[in-house]
């Protein structure tokens, strides 16, 4: 079965759906390390997502780390 473009564009669009909001809490940097509050959520040029104008998939989601992950802050915020 030959799969389409539209086909494909759907089930990508699909595969994508992200479970984050603007004033969540991301890790970013190199060794994901650098705590990072979310601004914008947006797309590039190529139409990949991007959250403060970074791809969007070289980063963690702190919220769906287990909470020993988390960052101090974050546990002094959530208290």
């Amino acid at each position: 079965m030959k799969v389409t473009k539209r086909q494909l564009r759907k089930i990508i669009s699909e595969a994508l759906a992200l479970d984050l909001e603007v004033g969540d809490v991301i890790l970013t940097g190199r060794f994901k390390n650098k705590r990072t509050v979310v601004k914008s959520i947006g797309t590039d040029d190529m139409g990949q997502p991007t959250i403060n104008g970074m791809k969007a998939l070289s980063f963690r989601i702190e919220k769906l780390m287990p909470k020993s992950k988390w960052s101090k802050k974050s546990l002094e915020e959530e208290e």
